[in-house]
Parts: C-alpha cells; sequence; structure tokens
C-alpha cells in the first residue's frame, strides 16, 4: 500500500515479511502441519486473493534463473527509495563534472516515468520518514551538502531553512522520454538550470548499485564506514571488519568476524 510510503509502516512492511520467512522455517523444522497446495488448491492463496492462477507463469520458474544470479544483486547506496536512485546518481555527476553547488543553481527539473511519481509522493517532506520518499529532498541535500548518507536523513536536516528551500526550486514529474523507455528499466532525466543562464543535464536508465553499474568494494566499504560512524560503532572496529570482509574467502574461522561485530 503505497499510502504509507514516507511513515514508519514501510520498513516494518519489509522486516515482518522477513520475520514471517525465519518462523515459517522455525515451525516446518519443529515439524508444523499445512495443506502442502496451499497456493494452487481451489480453496487456497491464488483463488482467494487473485481468483485464480496461471500455472504456466509459475511452473518451472522458480529459480530458473535465481535473480541472485541474473540479473544479480542490487545494493542501495543511499537510505531513501529506490525510485530516487537514478536521479541521485545522475545528480552526483553533475556534481561532480561541473563543479555544482546549489548557490549556482536556479531551478531543478527531473523527469521519470509515470511509475515514479505515484511512490515518490513527498514532494514537500516535513520529516525523515517522508524525506526518504522525496526526488525533491535527494536532489536538494546532494546540492547542498555533495551527499545523502543517514546523517542527512534525519527530521533536523530535512527542516533547516537552506534544504527546504532548495526543495521548492526542484521540480519532479513525468518525462516523455523517460516514460517511453518503459517500465524494465527506471530512467531519469535531470536538467539544471543556473544562475548564469546555462542549462546542464544528465541522465541514469539504471541507479549506481545496479548490477549494470555496480558499486566497487571500496564504496560499499565507504558506506558501511558512514553507516558505522552514525550508529557511534568504533572506527576501529568498522575499518577492520572492512579489511576481513575483502578477505572473507581466506578467514580459518568465521569468529575472527563475529567478535568484530559485538560492541564491548
Amino acid at each position: 500500500m503505497r499510502e504509507n510510503f514516507g511513515t514508519m509502516t514501510k520498513p516494518f512492511h519489509a522486516g515482518r515479511a522477513a520475520e514471517n520467512g525465519v518462523v515459517a522455517a522455525d515451525f516446518a523444522e519443529l515439524g508444523w502441519t499445512a495443506a502442502d497446495d496451499i497456493l494452487e488448491a481451489p480453496r487456497g492463496f491464488f483463488q482467494a486473493e487473485g481468483g485464480g492462477f496461471d500455472a504456466g507463469a509459475i511452473i518451472g520458474k522458480l529459480g530458473n534463473p535465481w535473480t541472485f544470479t541474473a540479473p544479480g544483486i542490487s545494493i542501495k547506496p543511499f537510505p531513501s527509495g529506490s525510485l530516487t536512485h537514478p536521479g541521485m546518481t545522475a545528480m552526483l555527476t553533475l556534481i561532480s563534472k561541473y563543479r555544482l553547488n546549489a548557490d549556482q543553481v536556479e531551478h531543478v527539473r527531473v523527469g521519470t516515468n509515470r511509475n515514479s511519481p505515484n511512490a515518490l509522493i513527498h514532494h514537500r517532506p516535513k520529516d525523515s520518514l517522508q524525506a526518504k520518499f522525496s526526488m525533491e529532498f535527494c536532489m536538494a541535500v546532494l546540492l547542498l551538502y555533495g551527499k545523502a548518507g543517514l546523517r542527512e536523513f534525519t527530521d533536523q536536516v530535512v527542516m533547516r531553512p537552506e534544504v527546504q528551500e532548495m526543495i521548492r526550486r526542484v521540480e519532479f514529474g513525468v518525462d516523455p522520454v523517460a516514460d517511453a523507455a518503459g517500465y524494465n528499466k527506471m530512467t531519469t532525466i535531470v536538467e539544471v538550470k543556473l544562475k548564469d543562464g546555462h542549462i546542464i543535464s544528465g541522465r541514469a536508465d539504471v541507479a549506481k548499485g545496479n548490477p549494470a553499474d555496480p558499486m566497487s568494494y571500496t564504496d560499499v566499504a565507504a558506506k558501511f564506514l558512514d553507516c558505522a560512524d552514525f550508529a557511534g560503532w568504533p572506527a576501529s572496529k568498522a575499518r577492520s571488519i572492512v579489511e576481513l570482509v575483502r578477505g572473507i574467502d581466506r578467514l580459518t574461522a568465521v569468529r575472527e568476524l563475529t567478535a568484530l561485530c559485538i560492541r564491548q
């Protein structure tokens, strides 16, 4: 239910689903019984929820392929809704290429396919939860601070006067070119009008962290260290974890790693 995007309930959905999976596995291990045809039976899930199902769309498809293998695993570089990430990727590229900062910018236009605004529903966010589903906020903090980590996604940062002012300079909506690219892509087009009259633009069809544009080990380590710092984790332990994981295939015992994951 996308109406819950930008509330505590949104991450709870994913967490509760994971919890249910663990509980189901624990029950099965204990010998818990249930109908083995609960999905396809006449009084089963598919009939109750959808009025039936297409066997051809399911049978022989599970694990063929596993998405872990193809297209592969995506890692989110930012703690916001994934639909913001292609735009953030494009904006960071522009910031780096043109040495952009907020003082140079008069207006930003961000265009996506028509599905994205149905999820990124908070155009004038008032707290950190809404900011996670606000393209406008994500563009604003990148221009102001050059980054968008956990320290930027706080209520205090969202309500800073300079952030709210920058948000008002960002326009987000459907772009016909991005929409024509199709829903199998997350095409996002960013156009920045500078105060000197110049217009610069960029485009991303996928986000950084996608298998088509993967994060390097250094990128992922930097994200981990930033998260660890935000959590108040000892910096020396965090750096040691990064180095152990870099050579995890050579560990003689996983206890070397788990010992570093305990706060003392």
